[in-house]
Parts: structure tokens; C-alpha cells; sequence
């Protein structure tokens, strides 16, 4: 009798209702995501991944164009342009202010079974640049970015408003070595969506992040105008996404992640007189990564590729710019590209 009771205790399916519908419960996939998980719950330890790149990759056109100036400083003869990277009218340049006006485009994608999505982001930098000393800059940026998500998983996605504030300096600290470092703060408000038996749940929740890098670049001139550059560095964040109650009145914990990535590149520049082609690569290693949350996620290779090429010009008069495309490779699910273009004037 006992037996035949456990049989058919163990038989029985519980009957949950979400939203007046009824619903039934079954077991967690062994991924511990499913249709009932919110989207940045499954998606979100991915997208500050690309919050993360698209920062550095942002500062990083502009710390590469600083630099190229800086290892000319007191060639002021265009014979000495070739040896230096310098245009004749970038040697002119003495102000002590610059600023400067970045955009950008990267989509990210992520095909493994339960958690793939297809994030779209856009990306909009401002930023102040002081010339202290011939040797040291110092600068602030002021950051929006938009990412938008979609995920078959559940069948919703996310919208993510983000606004990013940071100071930088960067130091020149021979004719071929220099130094840059940023931290700042990000404050985001996401828009989370889920389908469930046709009715669409939704949830806004606030989060914020912490970050901060720090970069050791060296560039060879060449005879030839050709530039060689070799780039180690480290980029680390810290986020929270906020507690909410989604339109069901269901609560939604709080979830962290860390992420902290070390970075190697490398690029071969040629100087053409007021422009300047060059390729790169760069190798991309998650030194920590960790996510806390209550349902586990997938955990993937920390390895990952980023190729890139570019186009700088130099005017002679205060302004220069550029244009760069990158493509991101090497993990086992994930892959992306991106596009951005940026201008600075000096005053």
C-alpha cells in the first residue's frame, strides 16, 4: 500500500499559475535556464562581456592616435615625418585641449542550446583631453550605449540604456613606451521581456557597474613608415543588476558578476603621409569570471580573438579621426564584429 502511494505521489505533476493561467512545472534543463528564467538572468554575464570591449576598443582608438603624436614630440621638420608617424600639421599642434566624439556598432551572437540570443549595441562616447605636460594627458569621457537583445530561449530579449562616466590619464614614458589607465561607473536601466503561453511578461530593473583598465604600449617606427605596436593590458568590471518584481508580481533576486580580462595585441601600421592603414590582433583571456546566481549557467572557454583593421588621417590643421572594423573569434559559442569611427580637435 505504502509503495503504491509513493507511485503515485512521485507521478503527480504540480500546477503552478503564473498570471491566472495554469502552468506546469517541470524539471530545470541541465543548464538551469528556462523559459521562466528573466533574460538578463541568462544573457547578462555575456553582454558585460561586449559592455567591456566596447569600452576599451572606445578609449583605445584614442590612447593609439595620442601615442602615434607623442613619438614625434620635438621632430617639428617634415623630413623626420616618416621616422615619427607625424603629419606635418599634427607637428604644429601645441594647444593643450582636445576633444573628441566616438560612435560605434558591435553585435554579439551566441548559439548554445537554452541561453543563444543575438545582441545588437550602440554606442555614442564625448570626451576632454588635457595636455599637462609633454609627457602626461589627462582626460574624462562621458558615455551612452543602447543594447538590444533578443533570445528564442523564452522567446523575449532585453533593451539596456546605459550611461558611462570615467576619468583617464595616459603617460609617455620614454619615445617608444607609455602608460594609460581609466576607472569609471556605469548606470544602466534594462527593460527585460519573456514569453510565456503567448503572454508577453516584462520587468525593469536597475543595474550599475565598477570598472576599470590599465594598458603598457610600445611603437617602433620603422625607416620604411612602417609602425609596430605591441599592447599588454588588464580590463576589470564589477556589476549588479538590482532586484525587481516583474508584471506577474513576481520577484526577481539581484544578481553580480566579475569580469576580469587580460589583453595582448599587436599591429602594423603604414604611415602614408596624412593617413594611416593598419591591422591588428588581439588575444583576449578571462583572468576572472564569476557569476552569482541562483540557477547555474553554462560555463564556456575563456579564450578569445579579436582582429581588427583601421584607417587614421591626420589633417593639417587641429583635427584627426579614424575608422576601424573588428571581428571576435575563437570562442566555442560566441562570436561578434563591430564598427566605429572617431574625431578629435585640438584647441
Amino acid at each position: 500500500m505504502l509503495k503504491t502511494i509513493l507511485k503515485i505521489g512521485a507521478g503527480v505533476v504540480s500546477v503552478s499559475l503564473l498570471a491566472g493561467t495554469a502552468a506546469v512545472a517541470l524539471p530545470p534543463p541541465p543548464h538551469g535556464v528556462d523559459e521562466f528564467t528573466p533574460t538578463q538572468d541568462a544573457v547578462g554575464s555575456k553582454l558585460q562581456d561586449v559592455q567591456q570591449q566596447q569600452r576599451d576598443q572606445t578609449l583605445r582608438a584614442y590612447f593609439d592616435r595620442l601615442n602615434l603624436r607623442r613619438s614625434g614630440r620635438g621632430a617639428m621638420s617634415t623630413s623626420d615625418i616618416g621616422m615619427t608617424g607625424l603629419s606635418a600639421g599634427d607637428a604644429a599642434l601645441t594647444e593643450a585641449l582636445s576633444a573628441w566624439l566616438a560612435v560605434s556598432y558591435n553585435n554579439a551572437e551566441n548559439d548554445f542550446p537554452g541561453i543563444a540570443y543575438d545582441a545588437d549595441t550602440y554606442g555614442v562616447s564625448v570626451g576632454l583631453d588635457y595636455k599637462a605636460s609633454d609627457t602626461v594627458n589627462v582626460g574624462a569621457f562621458l558615455s551612452y550605449s543602447n543594447i538590444d537583445t533578443t533570445t528564442p530561449f523564452n522567446g523575449g530579449g532585453s533593451d539596456t540604456d546605459s550611461y558611462s562616466v570615467g576619468p583617464y590619464v595616459s603617460v609617455a614614458l620614454s619615445d617608444i613606451f607609455s602608460v594609460d589607465a581609466t576607472v569609471g561607473y556605469t548606470f544602466s536601466k534594462i527593460d527585460n521581456r519573456r514569453k510565456f503561453l503567448g503572454a508577453t511578461i516584462t520587468g525593469e530593473q536597475d543595474a550599475s557597474t565598477w570598472f576599470g583598465a590599465v594598458n603598457l604600449s610600445a611603437t617602433k617606427w620603422l625607416d620604411n613608415n612602417v609602425g609596430l605596436t605591441g599592447r599588454v593590458g588588464y580590463s576589470y568590471s564589477h556589476s549588479q543588476n538590482d532586484a525587481y518584481v516583474d508584471s506577474t508580481a513576481t520577484p526577481v533576486a539581484k544578481t553580480e558578476s566579475d569580469l576580469g580580462q587580460l589583453q595582448v595585441a599587436g599591429r602594423v601600421s603604414y604611415y602614408t603621409g596624412t593617413m594611416m592603414p593598419y591591422v591588428g590582433l588581439t588575444y583576449v583571456h578571462d583572468v576572472e569570471r564569476e557569476r552569482i546566481i541562483a540557477a547555474p549557467l553554462p560555463s564556456d572557454d575563456r579564450d578569445e580573438f579579436i582582429a581588427n583593421a583601421g584607417l587614421s588621417f591626420f589633417s593639417e590643421g587641429p583635427i584627426s579621426g579614424g575608422v576601424d572594423v573588428s571581428y571576435n573569434f575563437g570562442r566555442d559559442d560566441t562570436e561578434g564584429f563591430g564598427i566605429g569611427a572617431n574625431i578629435s580637435f585640438k584647441f
